[in-house]
């Protein structure tokens, strides 16, 4: 596989002597449209990419996002999307530029559905809003389990969703169209990509399947 873009020290680039062999322009913003982030924000979508290059190569391909997704307990068509929606190259992998701008993308589009579900705009999703906006939407789901999509989701146990639990959910959501999130929420086991891998204990093997 090749890696485009990517200089003798591992960092993507885009000027790069024409190192893709095609002498293509590329759609992605350079490296400094890192220094452009604030920084804990760029700590942030850096110390996640690097959890998901598996192999440390500074570029995440099928196999690390396959192998990551495996164990939040989704399926490999999930990665299949994430690679062919941020890979702006279509080098087969992608590098921390590309990432960071499709994941900064995704996140505003994640803000959006965000407010559209915290309908008294205090900042928080509680299981009233949650239930009013899936009736709302016409999504089939009754309180038990929209309260277990919650708690799947409530990383501090406050029985309402911040904006940041939200997010690093469905970071690697392949859609931020509302339907398809519930989709995903419901298909994945725990996905905090943030922080280390945690099962809740009140998940049975069926819905870690």
């Amino acid at each position: 596989m090749v890696n485009v873009n990517r200089g003798a020290n591992g960092n993507d680039s885009s000027t790069n002597g024409g190192s893709s062999g095609q002498g293509q322009s590329q759609d992605f913003p350079p490296v400094h449209y890192l220094h452009e982030l604030p920084q804990a924000d760029e700590e942030r979508l850096e110390k996640i990419f690097n959890k998901l290059d598996r192999d440390g190569n500074g570029r995440i391909d099928i196999h690390d996002l396959s192998s990551a997704l495996k164990e939040f307990g989704l399926s490999h068509q999930y990665a299949e999307v994430f690679l062919k929606q941020s890979d702006q190259t279509q080098s087969g992998d992608v590098g921390l530029a590309e990432f960071i701008h499709y994941v900064r993308e995704h996140e505003k589009n994640l803000r959006l559905q965000f407010t559209h579900l915290d309908k008294n705009r205090d900042g928080k999703v509680d299981l009233e809003e949650l239930i009013t906006a899936f009736k709302e939407l016409g999504i089939d789901m009754d309180r038990h389990e929209a309260a277990k999509l919650l708690k799947r989701m409530d990383k501090d146990g406050s029985l309402n969703i911040s904006f940041d639990e939200w997010r690093d959910f469905l970071l690697l959501a392949p859609s931020s169209d509302i339907h398809e999130l519930v989709k995903y929420w419901r298909h994945s086991t725990y996905l905090d990509i943030g922080e280390d891998l945690n099962v809740p204990d009140d998940f049975t093997q069926s819905e870690m399947q």
